[in-house]
């Protein structure tokens, strides 16, 4: 009986990680922060992660300029060219089967590189990269697990 159990604890672990494998991906969105309010017609911020964002940013109004989903199967460099002048670099690092997956992430502004890290995306858990000043507000990247 103890050995059935055994047996049943480790198919049912392995697969829980070959169906996390198989649809890991991250959302990279480009968000305008700004304390003026956006008009309807915008795409705007979903309302728990704006509150996140407020917590954060202090700003009130989150307008969603562009969004990216990035495969972390591939082991590409994959980038998010929002402005010549910003941009970011991602790549997924390579990994076993029982490790979790980790993105490496590379902020660009005006040619020099001006943020670098990892990221290990679960769900519940965005990332936040400040960006530049923009207009009447500042540019912010959101990096979040699907």
């Amino acid at each position: 009986m103890h050995l059935k159990i055994v047996a049943l604890l480790m198919v049912l672990s392995c697969l829980g990680t070959v169906a996390s494998l198989g649809d890991d991906k991250v959302s990279v969105s480009l968000y305008l922060a700004q304390n003026t309010p956006l008009p309807p017609e915008t795409r705007h911020a979903p309302e728990k992660l704006s509150h996140r964002l407020h917590e954060v940013f202090g700003f009130k109004h989150y307008e969603l300029l562009k969004t990216e989903e990035i495969d972390l199967a591939s082991h590409w460099q994959q980038w998010v060219l929002p402005r010549k002048d910003f941009f970011i670099r991602l790549e997924p690092l390579p990994r076993t089967a029982d490790q979790a997956p980790m993105l490496d992430y590379e902020l660009y502004k005006d040619g020099f590189s001006v943020v670098k890290g990892k990221y290990e995306p679960r769900e519940g858990t965005p990332l936040f990269i400040n960006g530049p000043d923009f207009k009447q507000g500042q540019l912010v990247f959101v990096l979040e697990a699907r």
